[in-house]
């Protein structure tokens, strides 16, 4: 009963080699070869590249290599499975023969020389002094998965440039919207009250028209106070006349007068020019963050850092409001933090948020300039 119950374990064992949809395979070298500290693992990897052979596989080995038939695999070296690429093939070797068993991600080639992906796990063989004499493989091709991800990489980065450059062109729309209106729309009015007022300065003072061009002129008053104040939301004017420290101030200036929350602005800048997508982006970022607290934080306060200096850019929003979970920082409602995490990134520079609830959120831009220099 043992040897049979041994004979038909070893049966299933073989069926089991045979027919997996996974690749299994055995490289076993010509002689057995010593490793470790006291040898020279170069001379080593010389000795294993040309002498150590496939000498099992299955079926789904010899189809990921494209082979007609087993034969065609048997007796191969890793110097010709890895031709393409000896000197990554030779660390990797290195590495598993140092840590004995490996799990890796390769680019391999097929017998007619297309390249393949394989996820695989390898485990070194010894024999009962110690040395390698050889290792048993299981791997997968994952092509088709790999290729998928690399789709999803180039369609993410290339949604992200799209979003960049729909910023840009935002920005830049917003910019001669705002130009116009606080121009012809603010001269056109300025021109009109000039009218009226010389035409209600001519009137008689008992004249039943004064006290109508009075009104219209407060109306007047009105629109172009509008006027000023729709091009200054739409692209406020210090941003592009004296520069982002400037803007910060005034909009923090702004929105304590607006909403009565304190805030404190500490600006700490060395002269270096700010590029303009990144002031903007900063400066955005910051109409964002202040519009949340407005809306949800129940702050009193607001600290409102910029530092920058040749090598970073920083900017921090912190306020001492109720905060809340991190877990509506995800998804499509949170897409005002969506787009300020957009704006970081199309700067090359970090973003995140910070919540404690109930001790406020702190909202932290760094860019590092010195990359955006040298590139």
């Amino acid at each position: 009963m043992p040897a049979s119950g041994t004979l038909e374990n070893e049966q299933l064992l073989e069926f089991f080699f045979s027919q997996s949809t996974h690749g299994f395979f055995f490289m076993m070298l010509d002689e057995p070869v010593e490793w470790g500290e006291h040898v020279n693992k170069e001379h080593v990897l010389d000795y294993v590249f040309d002498h150590q052979r496939m000498t099992k596989l299955n079926s789904a080995i010899v189809t990921q290599f494209n082979a007609s038939t087993p034969e065609e695999l048997l007796g191969r070296t890793p110097a010709q499975f890895f031709a393409h690429d000896l000197a990554h093939a030779r660390e990797r070797w290195m590495e598993f023969f140092d840590r004995g068993h490996i799990h890796t991600e390769t680019s391999e080639r097929k017998l007619d020389g297309t390249s393949m992906c394989i996820e695989g796990d390898y485990m070194v063989i010894y024999d009962d002094r110690g040395r390698i004499v050889g290792h048993f493989g299981i791997q997968r091709d994952i092509s088709a998965q790999h290729d998928a991800h690399e789709q999803l990489h180039l369609s993410r980065e290339q949604l992200r440039a799209l979003a960049c450059r729909l910023q840009t062109v935002r920005e830049e729309e917003r910019t001669d919207i705002s130009r116009e209106i606080h121009d012809e729309l603010g001269q056109a009015l300025t021109g009109l009250k000039l009218d009226i007022a010389w035409m209600k300065r001519r009137l008689p003072s008992d004249h039943a028209m004064i006290e109508h061009c009075g009104s219209i002129l407060v109306r007047i008053d009105q629109a172009l106070n509008a006027v000023r104040r729709i091009a200054t939301e739409l692209r406020p004017s210090v941003l592009d006349q004296l520069g982002l420290a400037a803007a910060l101030e005034w909009q923090g200036q702004e929105f304590a007068t607006r909403t009565g929350i304190d805030v404190a602005m500490d600006i700490a800048v060395d002269g270096c020019t700010i590029p303009d997508q990144l002031g903007t982006s900063a400066f955005r970022i910051l109409q964002e963050s202040l519009t949340n607290v407005a809306r949800h934080a129940v702050a009193t306060h607001v600290d409102v850092r910029l530092t920058q200096s040749p090598a970073a850019f920083t900017l921090e929003i912190a306020d001492n409001g109720i905060g809340f979970p991190q877990r509506r920082l995800e998804g499509t409602s949170s897409l005002g933090v969506l787009g300020m995490r957009e704006r970081a990134l199309a700067c090359g520079g970090d973003f995140s948020i910070t919540c404690h609830p109930g001790r406020g959120t702190t909202v932290l831009l760094r860019v590092p300039l010195a990359v955006e220099h040298d590139q």
